[in-house]
C-alpha cells in the first residue's frame, strides 16, 4: 500500500494539467465568485483536511457511514463518472445553500467531503464552510483527476498482486 500512495503522490506531483483546467473552467463560466476571495481562500483557508484518494477510500472502504461525499461539479460531469455514494451539488448552488444557512448535513457529527475536478475549488468550498462553522470538513486533494487516477493505478496493482498469487491465470 506505500508503495501505490508514493506512486499516486509522485504521479500528482507532476499533473500540471489540474492547473491548466482549473484556470480553463475558470475563464469559461460566469461564477458569480469573486477571484480574489477565491485565492484567498485557496492559499490561506484554514479549518478544514486535505485528504488524499488512499486515505478516502480507507474512510469508505473501513467506517460504515464513514462521510457524505460531495460532488461539487456541474450536473453533466457528476453523470458522466463520479465517487460512489457521492451527492451531486454544483459550487454555485452549494455555497448559496452554506451562506443562507440552508445546508444541513445528514448527522451533525458525520464528515462532509468536497470534491471537485482538481481539488482548487472544493479547498475554496471547504474554506468557505469552516468559516460558517462546519468542523468536520474535507477536501479531496487533486479532485476527480487525481481519484482516477488513483482508482486505475489501484486496479492494476490489485490484479497484479492476484495474477502473483495464482488467484487469477492467464487466458490461453
Amino acid at each position: 500500500m506505500n508503495m501505490m500512495i508514493f506512486i499516486e503522490s509522485f504521479l500528482n506531483a507532476i499533473d500540471f494539467g489540474a492547473f491548466i483546467e482549473s484556470m480553463h473552467h475558470f475563464r469559461n463560466r460566469s461564477w458569480n465568485l469573486d477571484p480574489v476571495e477565491i485565492i484567498k481562500h485557496i492559499l490561506f483557508g484554514k479549518g478544514y483536511v486535505n485528504l488524499t484518494p488512499p486515505q478516502l477510500s480507507r474512510i469508505m472502504g473501513h467506517q460504515a457511514g464513514g462521510g457524505q461525499v460531495i460532488d461539487l461539479r456541474e450536473s453533466r460531469k457528476y453523470r458522466e463518472k463520479h465517487i460512489q455514494f457521492a451527492v451531486s451539488k454544483p459550487i454555485d448552488d452549494f455555497l448559496k445553500e452554506i451562506y443562507e444557512g440552508k445546508y444541513l448535513p445528514d448527522a451533525s457529527d458525520q464528515k462532509i467531503i468536497l470534491v471537485c475536478d482538481t481539488g482548487q475549488l472544493s479547498r475554496y468550498a471547504a474554506s468557505v464552510m469552516s468559516e460558517e462553522g462546519f468542523t468536520r470538513v474535507y477536501s479531496l486533494k487533486g479532485g476527480m483527476r487525481r481519484w482516477n487516477r488513483w482508482q486505475r493505478l489501484s486496479r492494476k496493482i490489485f490484479f497484479a498482486r492476484m495474477k502473483k498469487t495464482g488467484m487469477i491465470r492467464e487466458a490461453r
